[in-house]
């Protein structure tokens, strides 16, 4: 899972979107990075040294160890609350049937803790999303049993049980929320309110 997922995920969802490019309005642009247990070394080089112009990059989504673990019945959205984006995040959610949240646990500072936060720091609105849960329900128990038992040891292998309905559910989410976003005119932005907004360019 651990990142095998998301990893998985972002080349099937490259190769998705490569077999149909006049669906698209502008580029989308695949990035794998390492190194972010290390301090966010590989989205922190490439923020710093990208391959496209930062100023073109109008939104940043990560997908890093989803965990398809539990039906498909919510997501937790990080950054729901900070930008246009995370509100595209959460209708697209809602036209599925699945219930879009804010981090149940926002005291672990998630938003700030994966690569998208090298991104965020170059102004650019992004979200990270996941397979979610609320607080005291029996899937919050299957997740920290998860880490528990699973997380960073070699049982985090291929002879784990998956939900598939659910990696293939998450799967559509993130193509439409990418294809809507690359497709609409409007380019995100941060939420007046926004910590995070004072990052934007001028």
């Amino acid at each position: 899972m651990d990142d095998g997922s998301g990893s998985a995920l972002v080349l099937d969802m490259a190769v998705s979107l490569k077999a149909h490019p006049e669906t698209l309005k502008r580029s989308v642009l695949f990035l794998l990075v390492s190194a972010e247990e290390k301090g966010l070394l590989g989205s922190k080089y490439f923020a710093a040294h990208p391959t496209v112009p930062i100023k073109s990059i109008v939104a940043d989504v990560n997908v890093d160890m989803f965990l398809p673990i539990v039906p498909l019945k919510i997501l937790t959205i990080q950054g729901i609350d900070e930008s246009d984006l995370g509100t595209r995040a959460a209708a697209i959610a809602q036209s599925m049937g699945i219930k879009p949240i804010a981090d149940p646990e926002p005291l672990r500072n998630r938003f700030i803790r994966s690569d998208q936060y090298s991104f965020i720091k170059k102004g650019v609105p992004s979200v990270k999303v996941d397979v979610g849960f609320e607080v005291g329900t029996p899937e919050q128990r299957i997740f920290k049993d998860w880490l528990t038992k699973r997380y960073h040891a070699p049982s985090d292998d291929v002879n784990q049980p998956v939900d598939l309905q659910t990696a293939a559910g998450y799967e559509e989410f993130t193509r439409r929320l990418l294809l809507e976003t690359a497709n609409d005119g409007a380019r995100p932005q941060w939420k007046q309110d926004s910590f995070f907004r004072r990052y934007a360019p001028d």
